[in-house]
């Protein structure tokens, strides 16, 4: 039966994966390959820019204005992302997307005497660039998509043929530290221009440029030091030739 793990409405981009049967299994002693540290992480700032984003829109009032009062503007997110350059032309080289919306309360009157009206629109904009980083990221590890790739098979009885009924194969997952983005601070500059008025001077058009400033914020975890054995690292000969656990495991995936 199909279990539905997500309302879909956008509360978990990313739901649990669906239930599955458990196989009977049998599992013995574990043989420890390496013991050292591999990393000793931070969270390092790869770069600060200072994005500016134009924007023009067209607004409709739900009922005509005599005057505009106030426009509250917020800068809200909905996506920060960096795409690394994997052509390996640059490793400080990326591409930064973002996405979000300006939420705008716009106070207004319609008549001399008439009341505080209250009206409340979101402005979106994205935008997209290559971006070059201070600090580079740590690129990404291997992963190996489909198991077939890497495939191991047994000769036969017969010596002539591969055995049909015993196969393996090898499937490796290095996992990264994904690049995160935060804002900072934002500003809003706009200028207005009031259009449609009817027959009393009134309006419910509203042409908007906008020019969005965003300070933001990319950060990875990287290693700051490196630990072998429980010891940090010395200018010893023997010291070059201990390895990581992370550099044992890329030999034996290179090996294999």
């Amino acid at each position: 039966m199909k279990v539905n793990s997500s309302c879909g409405c956008g509360h978990n981009p990313c739901p649990h994966m669906p239930k599955s049967d458990f196989a009977k299994s049998k599992s013995g002693e574990c043989d420890i390959i390496q013991t050292g540290f591999d990393d000793i992480e931070a969270k390092v700032i790869l770069a600060e820019p200072l994005l500016l984003i134009p924007v023009e829109t067209d607004i409709k009032l739900p009922t005509y204005a005599r005057d505009i009062k106030n426009i509250r503007k917020n800068v809200h997110l909905t996506q920060c992302k960096v795409l690394q350059d994997l052509t390996f032309v640059s490793p400080n080289r990326a591409t930064l997307f973002v996405e979000g919306f300006v939420h705008k309360n716009i106070q207004y009157i319609d008549s001399a005497k008439g009341v505080l009206k209250d009206y409340n629109i979101n402005v979106p904009f994205r935008c997209y660039d290559r971006i070059d980083l201070p600090v580079p990221p740590i690129s990404p590890g291997l992963t190996s998509k489909d198991s077939s790739t890497e495939e191991y098979r047994q000769l036969a009885k017969n010596g002539m043929e591969a055995d049909r009924c015993k196969f393996g194969s090898l499937t490796f997952e290095e996992l990264n530290q994904p690049i995160d983005c935060k804002l900072l601070f934002s500003a809003v500059e706009e200028w207005d221009i009031l259009k449609n008025f009817d027959r009393w001077s009134r309006f419910n058009k509203i042409t908007e440029k906008i020019n969005i400033i965003l300070g933001l914020r990319i950060t990875q975890k990287q290693p700051i030091d490196l630990l072998v054995n429980g010891a940090a690292p010395t200018d010893d000969e023997n010291t070059e030739n201990q390895e990581s656990s992370r550099d044992v495991f890329r030999k034996l995936i290179r090996r294999a």
